[in-house]
């Protein structure tokens, strides 16, 4: 495996209205479609994480799609893109919210809320091939958290998604990106990879409890996306890391 040519792509909400978690749909309509007229392989979460641990071949390019806190646009928008390009994709849903809006605990204001998906969505995507994974029961930042409360949010959470979907969840995504080695040693017990905010792509060393990921935002063009899968993907999103983290500063945003 290249060990800078495997990008997992972080989306949330698609629309046209302009914030740190949107896309517009058309966009990401041109990234899948780009990926595929490249013949960059989109590969399931769970394929890259049986490579990264010696159980399966791994391409030296390739994609892995995941969209965090399960919004119905997800269903509304991106489903039917994802059919059309027999694409696979992970989707992190928030156990306590499904159905609701994004209106959880220190969520900030200027994010935008929308509709999160309900269940008959998410089993209709589930039953073609959709992956759901964990993104914890309300959405808290982990490292926060005392230990009985972060088994609720890490384990009980999955096993209500497990009881919805009435199939094994294996794949996790932690809120803000934010963990510790006692957050990642409870996700360890309960799932096989989990999904942070960490900008880069996936290097043959990574975890696949610690897998980075590279926001869709910041590839939104053919001409970006096509410098992610070319020599110099690491130094641009270095600097795009470098901006996010000045911007956090600024803002006082975790989510930038």
């Amino acid at each position: 495996m290249s060990a800078s040519r495997i990008a997992i792509l972080m989306y949330h909400a698609l629309d046209d209205r302009r914030s740190a978690i949107t896309l517009p749909p058309d966009r990401f309509e041109r990234q899948v479609r780009w990926l595929r007229q490249k013949k960059i392989p989109i590969l399931s979460l769970a394929q890259l994480c049986q490579g990264l641990s010696g159980q399966g071949d791994l391409p030296p390019r390739a994609a892995v799609l995941t969209f965090d806190d399960g919004f119905e646009s997800v269903y509304t928008r991106a489903f039917p893109v994802l059919q059309k390009y027999a694409a696979p994709a992970t989707v992190f849903l928030v156990s306590s919210y499904i159905g609701q809006k994004n209106d959880w605990p220190g969520q900030p204001a200027a994010v935008p809320r929308y509709r999160l998906m309900d269940w008959p969505q998410i089993r209709e995507m589930a039953r073609h091939g959709i992956e759901f994974g964990g993104h914890t029961a309300t959405h808290p930042p982990l490292d926060d958290l005392p230990s009985p409360r972060l088994r609720e949010e890490v384990v009980a959470s999955r096993r209500r998604l497990e009881d919805g979907l009435g199939r094994s969840v294996h794949y996790f995504a932690y809120p803000y990106g934010r963990s510790s080695p006692q957050v990642q040693a409870v996700v360890a017990g309960a799932y096989r990879g989990a999904c942070t905010t960490r900008l880069a792509q996936v290097d043959q060393t990574d975890h696949p409890l610690a897998l980075p990921r590279v926001e869709a935002l910041y590839v939104s063009s053919p001409v970006l996306l096509g410098l992610l899968f070319a020599l110099p993907g690491p130094a641009y999103l270095t600097l795009r890391g470098q901006l996010r983290h000045r911007a956090g500063q600024i803002l006082g945003r975790a989510w930038v």
